[in-house]
């Protein structure tokens, strides 16, 4: 399915969302999980921008990381233990990565974000202190892809095979910016700018041998159940989904795709789950920085596979 929506991008060209208004009120007016809002300045970035500054888990071609990861089952006795209702923050309180919201700028790198978020959120789980990995190592220095784009899997075998520096070695060299702010005095650029050199050295005058943090083991999750065990008893991974333009309007609730284009690939980070009315939901955490959403987080309907939410999932253990 996603290789087609792909081949569906030739169509859509540089185009920009037509009619903002038009369709934020048309999803407003079909459903009342979610309110959309016509006032971001993603209504205004064509598909190109959106491509190589919020998007960035490559659709070109297929993953060549995926069909090799092992996957992760639990049993059914493992299953029906998980609570109903998750959020490692709570759950993990000590750990403060696990609140942070991190800005990726004006970058595609987004699959480079989910994963060392989440990876260290895993390792702050197991040493029982924050350990916050580099952005800037991942997406400059692991040949796991680019502001061009990457794949979450590669970005794993990164952090096996060679660990992942920390942030105070190596800080995210992209300057933050508002994305998503009218008249915003910190705006972001016009167009899109190379990836950052790779610099095998610390900032902070530490030893980048020793600023690395390695994993252990990585894995895949697949489906609503699996997933919701593997979030409440080892913590939170990176996940991918299917961004259409009815996701860049997105200011609260529970998100499911209503109306809009296909525009691409993105990994977030997953940390838990819950109910609302009725409906039930996934928590997430985008790297669109603090002021998009709900402070940066959001929800999306759990249990149908939205978006490709339950599909693409990579987790790993610490070392």
């Amino acid at each position: 399915m996603r290789q087609t929506l792909f081949i569906s991008l030739v169509a859509l060209g540089a185009a920009a969302i037509k009619d903002p208004i038009s369709l934020a009120s048309k999803i407003n007016s079909v459903q009342s999980s979610w309110i959309a809002s016509p006032s971001s300045p993603y209504a205004t970035m064509t598909h190109e921008q959106i491509q190589h500054s919020l998007v960035g888990v490559r659709r070109d071609i297929p993953n060549p990381y995926r069909s090799s990861l092992k996957i992760k089952h639990y049993t059914t006795a493992e299953r029906l233990a998980a609570p109903e209702e998750f959020d490692a923050r709570e759950k993990w309180p000590n750990c403060k990565s696990m609140s942070q919201i991190r800005d990726q700028a004006w970058c595609g790198s987004c699959w480079a974000f989910g994963a060392v978020e989440s990876m260290s959120d895993r390792h702050c789980i197991a040493e029982g202190h924050d350990v916050i990995l580099s952005a800037e190592d991942m997406n400059s220095c692991s040949g796991a892809g680019s502001c061009n784009g990457g794949w979450p899997e590669a970005a794993y075998e990164y952090w096996v095979r060679e660990g992942v520096v920390t942030d105070d070695c190596r800080t995210y060299s992209i300057p933050g910016c508002d994305h998503h702010i009218e008249n915003s005095t910190n705006p972001c650029p016009s167009g899109y700018g190379p990836t950052p050199s790779c610099k095998r050295t610390c900032i902070d005058g530490s030893s980048w041998a020793d600023a690395k943090h390695k994993g252990k083991q990585m894995y895949g999750i697949e489906g609503e159940e699996d997933l919701m065990t593997e979030l409440s008893t080892n913590g939170p991974c990176e996940a991918v989904i299917d961004v259409y333009e009815d996701f860049l309007m997105y200011k609260k609730g529970i998100y499911h795709h209503v109306s809009g284009s296909f525009e691409g690939g993105h990994a977030i980070r997953i940390l838990g789950y819950g109910v609302e009315n009725g409906e039930k939901y996934w928590i997430l955490a985008n790297s669109w920085n603090a002021h998009w959403g709900e402070n940066g987080f959001f929800r999306m309907r759990r249990g149908n596979d939205e978006c490709g939410v339950e599909s693409e999932i990579t987790c790993g253990v610490p070392l």
